[in-house]
């Protein structure tokens, strides 16, 4: 059986709200249930698109089954000038690799900074060319411009591409998946969250990042901006180097997402836009 494409879901869903609403107005039927019916309709929708680590709207990895005693590490929203070179003195301190899913616009602004994440044999992964709050929002062309300018200028720094897409704060609509596909990207959600963007307290940081932990898991960091604890100090300074402690405490190993899911084999280098 032939798999249902959500744009497909989306399109009908909205087809048949707007039937209803039309048949409902000129047949004088009770419009406040129709109207009902029609707001629970979009709700749903709207929740799917919402929710960062549902397979709805496309197939999603949010962790990878393994043998291996390794979690991947994963940093959003950088490069940054103060924060991405603190977090890669604890990796190198610790021997520790970890994924870095980089802006487009900061990563020009801060080049040198990407190319060192890649030099120290980190993974360089795409996060949108703006991080617009309206990414999900947007259409088919506005979405491959993110993807493809982020692609290109990533792969120009690193001398390959990405593998890996996230959308900006893991919102995302049914038109991201077959972008994605076309390119070769796979979307990588996450299993585990710490909202150190928002949380000023470390302990509460690691216990979410760590709970339950197996091999497998994908954990979600930030390294392009940060909570402050008491002390004004950015949140990752202590959370980072007590959670490599505790993994190593308990035998996991912190990688990249290549080297979780095994696709560490050489990537052909594209220009995303020659594609178009």
């Amino acid at each position: 059986m032939a798999r249902i494409d959500a744009r497909d879901v989306f399109q009908m869903v909205n087809i048949l709200d707007g039937i209803v609403t039309v048949v409902a107005s000129t047949h004088a039927m009770p419009m406040a249930p129709t109207l009902g019916a029609v707001a629970a309709s979009q709700a749903a929708l709207a929740a799917a698109c919402l929710c960062p680590r549902c397979s709805f709207v496309g197939p999603t990895i949010t962790s990878a089954p393994t043998a291996e005693a390794q979690v991947a590490l994963t940093f959003d929203d950088g490069p940054n000038e103060a924060l991405t070179p603190r977090i890669l003195d604890i990796l190198a301190r610790y021997g520790a690799k970890a994924s870095f899913f980089c802006i487009g616009a900061r990563a020009r602004q801060w080049p040198g900074l990407v190319r060192r994440a890649a030099m120290a044999g980190h993974s360089i992964e795409n996060h949108s060319w703006r991080h617009s709050p309206r990414f999900a929002l947007l259409g088919s062309h506005k979405l491959a411009r993110e993807i493809d300018d982020t692609q290109d200028l990533l792969a120009d720094l690193c001398d390959r591409p990405p593998a890996y897409f996230r959308a900006p704060a893991g919102f995302r609509n049914p038109w991201l998946a077959p972008l994605l596909a076309e390119r070769a990207l796979r979307y990588a959600a996450w299993s585990h969250r710490g909202f150190d963007t928002l949380d000023p307290v470390p302990a509460r940081i690691l216990r979410r990042v760590t709970h339950h932990i197996q091999p497998g898991a994908i954990l979600l960091l930030h390294d392009g901006r940060n909570a402050r604890d008491r002390q004004g100090r950015p949140v990752i300074d202590t959370v980072l180097p007590s959670l490599l402690q505790r993994l190593a405490a308990r035998g996991l190993r912190a990688v990249d997402l290549p080297t979780l899911l095994g696709n560490t084999a050489p990537v052909e280098r594209l220009s995303m836009r020659s594609r178009a």
